[in-house]
């Protein structure tokens, strides 16, 4: 059973989605920041310059720029020969779809491959496709759905989502008709807009979980807040989903009195504890983790072996991938296992587990060292980076320099500063946190004639500033 929790705070959101008493996904966004162009639409302006080139930089508004590239996560589903892929564009302006976001070292991509996803189906700009996700795998269904082909159209294609499969017909008609219109009014506005600027803006964080993740196995959805409520009471009406909606007391927190603040402050660390005593270490780097599970202390239970904490701790890393939404390429290092029928219940433990992920991935077989590698698309942020930032200490690496280092960097600094400015008394402001190291060193070598004439303040260690010569 599903259960779905929205908190607002001021102007930033909050939703937890739990499935049978676990927390299964967290996402989190600010409602007047729009930083994130993935999956918005815009008219580009191209650089007339380019012509032969196959990426560019083109003009998604007057002061933002993109590189135009042929990549597009949904672009493989329809890369099958039938027809081509539509370019829209009017005159030197062509329609691009965000398909990465903005970071401090490189620009935002952009695709002229265009998709724009509703709740049952997908409308994307090549003429005359019709596709049905993989992930419907029933026979009976996928031949039923394809009489759903009649509603493509030269100028569009259609692929239906995994969502599609247990709906009836009309609710699924009624959709691509809905989005048949939005399409519509996205190429009008394409058309009247004489700049480049965006004409379609990608669903909030409430809409998209509307979208993504009500289901037959949704039955309650608790919000605190009133407009919010009102939102999906409204979307909710005509629904045949018996789905309690409440709202929940201002006075107590919601994710707290649900029990997943707990579990959702455990997204943010690199250890993981599983219930059986042995745990997972998740080392994100840019386009790789390294995920390493550890035994523990599970053998000291005789009823676990290398096999059973492999079994169970592949169901958790699969969790934490979707749970975390890391991308790029993933290394699982299990514990080693002799058997290769063994290593095989692993990786299927594994690939089931990762079936429920709306990410596409793909996942090799465990090798003879023991380890899983995978790639799984990047579909927005990664969860951490949505509430942390690099530490001013040690940047990002998680390591910061030894003590004793930075105080001989000091004491070498203190020595030039002496023979330069032929002053016999130094002044220095140095941090709390390395005075023990440094007054050691200096007691070291308290014969030493190049340090005498030293005065120190202290600096409070809550301070950015490590040291400071005055």
């Amino acid at each position: 059973m599903r259960k779905i929790l929205l908190s607002e705070t001021l102007d930033q959101i909050r939703v937890a989605v739990v499935d049978n008493q676990r927390l299964t996904n967290f996402y989190i966004d600010n409602v007047n920041e729009q930083a994130s162009i993935r999956g918005n639409i815009y008219k580009a302006l191209k650089n007339p310059k380019a012509k032969g080139i196959e990426a560019s930089f083109v003009k998604i508004s007057h002061d933002r720029s993109a590189f135009l590239s042929s990549f597009h996560p949904m672009k493989a589903d329809v890369d099958k020969g039938e027809s081509t892929t539509s370019q829209i564009k009017d005159k030197n302006f062509i329609m691009v779809q965000g398909v990465s976001d903005y970071d401090p070292r490189k620009a935002p991509k952009v695709s002229d491959f265009i998709a724009l996803p509703s709740k049952y189906c997908v409308i994307v700009s090549k003429p005359g496709f019709f596709g049905i996700s993989r992930k419907i795998n029933n026979e009976e269904k996928r031949s039923s759905l394809k009489s759903l082909k009649k509603y493509v159209t030269k100028n569009i294609g259609i692929i239906l989502r995994t969502s599609a499969e247990n709906q009836r017909k009309k609710d699924i008609i009624d959709d691509i008709k809905e989005t048949k219109i939005k399409w519509r009014a996205i190429r009008n506005s394409f058309k009247l807009n004489k700049e480049s600027g965006i004409i379609h803006q990608e669903d909030n964080l409430i809409d998209n979980t509307l979208r993504e993740f009500l289901n037959q196995e949704t039955n309650e959805i608790i919000v605190d807040s009133r407009k919010t409520f009102n939102y999906f009471k409204k979307n909710l009406l005509h629904s045949d989903k018996n789905i309690k909606l409440s709202i929940s007391s201002t006075k107590k927190n919601l994710f707290e009195t649900n029990g997943v603040d707990k579990e959702i402050s455990k997204i943010f660390h690199k250890k993981v504890n599983l219930k059986n005593g042995s745990f997972l270490l998740i080392e994100e780097k840019e386009g790789l983790t390294v995920v390493d599970i550890n035994s523990g202390r599970s053998l000291n239970n005789k009823k676990e072996s290398n096999m059973t904490v492999n079994m169970f701790a592949a169901r958790e890393v699969a969790q934490q991938i979707i749970l975390r939404n890391l991308s790029g390429i993933v290394l699982i290092d299990f514990i080693d296992l002799n058997s290769a029928n063994d290593k095989r219940k692993v990786f299927k433990t594994f690939k089931d587990s990762m079936r429920k992920d709306k990410a596409k991935h793909s996942i090799l077989t465990m090798s003879k060292f023991g380890i899983i590698e995978m790639t799984r698309q990047k579909k927005g942020s990664r969860t951490t980076s949505l509430v942390s930032e690099s530490c001013s200490y040690c940047h990002g690496s998680g390591l910061v320099t030894k003590k004793d280092i930075i105080c001989y960097d000091i004491v070498r600094e203190i020595i030039l500063h002496k023979k330069e400015t032929k002053k016999k008394v130094i002044k220095i402001k140095i941090n709390s946190d390395l005075l023990d190291t440094f007054s050691e060193i200096i007691q070291n070598n308290k014969n030493n004639s190049s340090i005498k004439g030293i005065d120190l303040q202290i600096v409070k260690n809550n301070s950015n500033e490590l040291y400071k010569i005055i």
